[in-house]
Formats: C-alpha cells, structure tokens, sequence
C-alpha cells in the first residue's frame, strides 16, 4: 500500500517523464532525469525508497552524437504499483485516467510541473506531448475546476500542450511553492520577468 505523498508523487511522476514497465508479474518504477535535475530524481529516490534496493545511476546518454548527463532509478516490482499501471496504461501506452481530478493534489500538480512544465514567454506550459488531445483536455478542465486556474490547449510539434495563462501564475505558485524544489522554481517565473 502505497503513502499518500508517495500516491502524489507517483501521479505527478506519471503525468510527466517517468513510466511504470511491467518487469515479470509486476509492474516497477523507472525515473530519469537530466542531471541539471538531480534533485528532483534525488526527491523522488527518497519518497520511494522502501521500494529501491540499488544507488541512483548517473550515466551520460549519448543522442545524436551529444552527450546529455542523467540521473535515474528503478524500483524492484511490486504489487502496489498493479493499479496504477492500469490506470495510467492502455497496452503500452501512457493514458491520463478519466478520474485524474480526484488525484491532483497540490504535491501531485507541484511534481508533474517539476517533471514537465516549462517557463512560456508571459506564462507557463506542461508538455503533454505524449498524451492524446482528449487527455490534455481532461487535464485542463482539472486544472480549472480544482484549482481556478485558466488553463488552454495549444498546438505544438505534432501535438497539444497545456498553456497557464499569465494571470494564473500566481494563484499557481500558491499551489505548488510549498513543494517545488529551490533548483527548479524558476519553472515558475515566465522569460519577460526574469532578469539577465
């Protein structure tokens, strides 16, 4: 059984870059990070701990002849992550359950903005890249009903992103602050506001 920080944590986590393999009966916990977050992969090693029997890895991904610096972990399987898996999976890929609203919590909204959110010119984005356009709108109206916020869907690289509209950034930072690491607060601060 699962924790309620450690069920926050595990939404936000799912809504952005980690994913829940199925590795022989069970599904595991695999989170990566760049290293410029390693804090954040070091946040999530701690809350999942129990479940972790191996150091975070740090390693240098090769991409298109570049090297990019990581962090990650995986946890062993375990029956506690089955129901999630089936929630947030449809074969082999990552869906946005249609009862995501009772699970955004403010940790859960301050991770998945940690793992995928990104300071816009005026205001801010969650890159939902991976998600169907439904699913993206599922997100928006949970973000607007559960929190105030205004929230749109834009179009970008082939896909929809969600867009927090510039008025909205404070009543977002009320949200999240208490639980966004000091690396990454600057997610928090749109580009025409941020001095050289």
């Amino acid at each position: 059984m699962l924790s309620q920080q450690q069920r926050a944590v595990l939404t936000g986590t799912l809504l952005g870059d980690g994913s829940l393999p199925v590795h022989g009966r069970y599904p595991r916990l695999f989170v990566k990070h760049k290293a410029d977050h390693r804090a954040l992969a070091l946040f999530k090693y701690e809350v999942f701990r129990e479940f972790i029997s191996m150091a975070p890895h740090v390693f240098d991904q090769r991409l298109n002849g570049r090297r990019y610096p990581c962090v990650q972990f995986v946890t062993r399987t375990q029956a506690a992550f089955a129901a999630w898996r089936e929630r947030f999976y449809c074969g082999r890929r990552k869906i946005v359950p249609a009862d995501i609203a009772s699970d955004l919590s403010p940790l859960a909204v301050a991770v998945w903005l940690m793992d995928d959110g990104a300071a816009d010119y005026a205001g801010l984005t969650f890159q939902t890249h991976s998600f169907q356009r439904e699913e993206t709108s599922r997100l928006a109206v949970a973000l607007r009903e559960e929190y105030g916020l205004r929230v749109g869907i834009r179009a970008n690289r082939g896909s929809t992103i969600l867009y927090v509209y510039s008025d909205s950034i404070p009543r977002l930072r009320e949200i999240v602050m208490p639980f966004v690491l000091p690396d990454l607060r600057y997610k928090l601060t749109p580009r025409r506001f941020r001095t050289p």
